[in-house]
């Protein structure tokens, strides 16, 4: 009987646990995989590597697949779908203006859902400051253990990552728009 009333609050607690754990380890993931593409803009490879595409849709797409693997040219070990990546690259005029864009939008109703400004791409110039991030989407599987709130439909969670760097002053020559 006393472990009947105790079993359901520990599995409960047990499974919570396991989430977060699980939760920090995608956004870990996620972290390290910005980093690693965005060195590709910081060192001007990406912009050699697309010289010549100007079409946003197209670079972001490559730069998604850039998160999604690894240096050596394998496929990134993730959790979350990677196809579901989204991406934001933004230009700063300087460091204190480097602020982030939200990747989800609260509408009046106070219902969230992804921010259609957040995808973006903006061309990196040598010496520029650029915002770097990624958002994804995971599961929630115990929202009401209160470990995050749910902030989209369904009950979901984002997951975010970013860095912020000024570009090398790279001299190969490439087409931005």
């Amino acid at each position: 009987m006393e472990f009947g009333l105790v079993a359901l609050p520990f599995l409960a607690l047990l499974g919570g646990c396991l989430e977060n754990g699980l939760v920090s380890w995608e956004q870990e993931i996620l972290q390290q995989a910005v980093v690693e593409a965005g060195r590709q803009i910081y060192t001007g490879s990406f912009q050699t590597t697309n010289a010549g595409v100007t079409d946003a849709a197209t670079l972001m797409s490559r730069f998604r697949n850039a998160i999604c693997t690894q240096p050596n040219g394998a496929a990134r070990i993730t959790i979350f779908n990677c196809a579901n990546v989204r991406v934001s690259v933004t230009q700063a005029s300087n460091y204190a203006s480097a602020a982030p864009v939200s990747p989800v939008a609260t509408d009046a109703n106070g219902v969230s859902d992804w921010n259609a400004n957040f995808p973006s791409y903006t061309c990196a110039g040598a010496s520029a400051i650029m915002i770097v991030q990624a958002a994804v989407d995971v599961p929630v599987f115990f929202p009401l253990l209160g470990s995050t709130s749910s902030n989209l439909p369904n009950k979901r969670r984002v997951l975010q990552a970013a860095t912020v760097f000024k570009v090398e002053p790279y001299t190969t020559k490439s087409v931005c728009s």
